[in-house]
């Protein structure tokens, strides 16, 4: 049966409103998300209590608020140097439109505080010639678990006790920055929070030191640094604090030693005791489809607007006029043929292979031993290893731990072609207690 083009375009307004009045409410439904590090939740992983301690603190006055949609507002505030831009967790990366506007408002004396991680921070480091080194870093010095390390951060002078969770190293790269500022210009960059001398990063991913791991010089490694920049003049310019935990300011991490003293005092070193402190939500994950959607709508409508009403007007009547044309480019083209497959049954069909149910339950009893093992005996070696991976690493782990194995769960872990139902049955009940 041919199709028409007047056929086609019922059936593309009937998509849009299937989608519109049936797909999206079911998204709306399914796609839900714990949103985190937002300055206006307050879950534990939130950072609600620093926003709240900066605005009701008595030795300051601050205005706070949130960018939303882009950080492209930046490029609409009048006065930059009274100002600070707070990332925390970067989990969507900057385009390069967006990091030509933050070029542009530090260039004004804007500040930007950054904690990051494993996230997309480095499209912001990368401006300054920096990285956020993208392994483990461990340091025997360490507090109840190895992902707690307290340390020590320098802000005007002042010394702080910190307590660190799972941050990463931040390497100097020299001169090897990327290129989007507008003007000649000179920066200053100042470590301000380090680890201790008997720290390493973890470059091969195993939790352990080995020598292909890099191993921390009696400085440490450094964990804060701050960047000041100066035109040719001489001019103060912005400032850009990085920090490589993007979990410290969270609520959970709030009142451990020192660390809402040192944020506090941090800010004020950057912005003094008074001006506007804007909080990037547009990095965030939404809590829902439609949040997701209608935040990605603000950004883009932002994109679009210019600086007048005129530049707004002909942007938008040249989107649609692309729209219009390349509709009707498309129905100009010639019905296509429709393609037939012709069945050959002299072709052979491959055959298919069928799994036994019990080789599926060793497998399964196989896994549920594994995570058992890593939980019980806090084997950070199985962090992100394949179900392979850790097969192969088992003898060595039960060797190390001195774990001993009934053995039934011994068969069931070397020799798993002698199972039978029977055993699999007792051997499941083990592990159940086990």
């Amino acid at each position: 049966m041919e199709i028409s083009s007047r056929s086609g375009i019922i059936i593309l307004f009937a998509t849009i409103a299937v989608c519109t009045l049936v797909l999206f409410p079911l998204l709306q439904y399914v796609a839900e998300r714990d949103p985190q590090l937002s300055a206006y939740d307050d879950d534990w992983n939130d950072i609600s209590n620093f926003r709240e301690n900066l605005e009701d603190n008595t030795n300051s006055n601050y205005t706070v608020s949130a960018v939303l949609s882009n950080p492209g507002v930046l490029d609409e505030i009048e006065d930059p140097s009274s100002t600070l831009f707070v990332i925390v967790g970067t989990e969507s990366p900057y385009s390069s439109l967006e990091l030509e506007i933050l070029a542009k408002y530090m260039e004004k004396g804007g500040s930007i505080l950054v904690f990051g991680d494993f996230d997309y921070s480095n499209t912001i480091a990368q401006l300054f010639a920096i990285e956020f080194v993208k392994h483990k870093l461990w340091d025997q010095n360490y507090r109840d678990n190895l992902s707690l390390i307290p340390t020590t951060a320098i802000v005007d002078g002042e010394s702080y006790n910190i307590l660190l969770n799972e941050p990463v190293a931040i390497r100097d790269l020299g001169s090897q920055y990327v290129n989007l500022w507008s003007q000649g210009f000179e920066w200053n960059k100042r470590v301000f929070i380090s680890t201790s001398k008997n720290s390493w990063i973890d470059s091969d991913d195993d939790g352990l030191i080995t020598p292909e791991d890099e191993v921390s010089g009696p400085q440490g490694f450094t964990v804060g640094m701050r960047c000041e920049m100066k035109s040719a003049e001489g001019n103060q310019l912005g400032t850009a604090v990085f920090v490589s935990d993007s979990s410290l300011p969270i609520n959970m991490m709030w009142n451990e030693d020192r660390n809402s003293d040192f944020l506090l005092n941090l800010v004020e070193s950057m912005v003094g005791f008074e001006g506007d402190i804007l909080f990037d939500e547009s990095r965030h994950t939404q809590e829902s489809f439609g949040a997701s959607l209608f935040q990605s709508a603000l950004g883009f409508y932002f994109l679009l607007a210019g600086d007048t009403l005129i530049i707004q007007v002909i942007r938008l009547n040249v989107l649609v006029l692309v729209i219009i044309m390349t509709m009707g480019l498309s129905m100009r083209q010639a019905e296509p043929k429709r393609w037939y497959h012709i069945f050959d049954i002299r072709k052979p069909r491959p055959l298919r292979s069928y799994g036994h149910s019990l080789d599926k339950g060793i497998m399964a009893l196989q896994d549920v031993f594994l995570e058992r093992l890593r939980l019980k005996h806090q084997i950070y070696e199985f962090d992100d290893k394949s179900r392979n991976d850790r097969m192969s690493m088992l003898p060595d782990i039960l060797n190390r731990y001195n774990v001993a194995l009934d053995e039934d769960i011994k068969k069931l872990l070397s020799n798993p072609q002698e199972i039978r139902p029977d055993i699999l049955r007792s051997v499941a009940k083990k592990l159940s207690t086990w």
